[in-house]
């Protein structure tokens, strides 16, 4: 009796050992090749600040989208149209504030750079197009659609970065 019970306490120490090991490698995040990210501190921080680009992305994305929407000029009630601009103005000033309070980890700074850049761009189209709906003229509808074609070619920069790729 006195040598089972050794073996019991051993089986009982690995029984939670080997749980808690293979919980580790299915909750693991893995890199382009299938292997398990060491999560040290910077290196979370860096993989933190790549999704929260990529979802800042994906909301510009959406923005040029209503942006454009509203240069479209399918909407002849101008109330609409004004409530359009000022909500596609709005998305952007928001997208804008969360990129610019993001705290990018020092070897993420040009990529912070670029969605700055990016950010801008598309807060700058909205507030042109929300100037062309207020006042419809040539000259400000041409000035509006030069700045989303300019922030679609920041974006198109953004999205290119090595560190967006998966």
């Amino acid at each position: 009796m006195n040598k089972k019970e050794p073996n019991l306490s051993f089986g009982l120490f690995l029984l939670p050992f080997a749980l808690v090991t293979l919980l580790g490698a299915l909750a693991s995040p893995r890199d382009a090749q299938g292997q398990p990210l060491l999560l040290l501190p910077d290196v979370k921080a860096v993989q933190d600040y790549r999704q929260a680009v990529s979802e800042d992305v994906a909301g510009l994305n959406l923005l040029g989208g209503e942006i454009a929407e509203v240069l479209s000029a399918q909407n002849t009630d101008l109330f609409s149209q004004s409530r359009q601009a000022q909500s596609a103005f709005e998305h952007a000033l928001n997208i804008a504030q969360a990129i610019d309070t993001q705290v990018a980890p020092p070897a993420l700074d040009g990529l912070q750079q670029a969605s700055v850049q990016a950010a801008s761009s598309y807060l700058e189209a909205a507030r042109l197009a929300l100037r062309w709906v207020s006042l419809p003229e040539a000259g400000n509808r041409t000035a509006a659609e030069t700045g989303l074609t300019q922030a679609q070619q920041q974006l198109q920069t953004l999205e290119g970065s090595q560190w967006l790729t998966k």
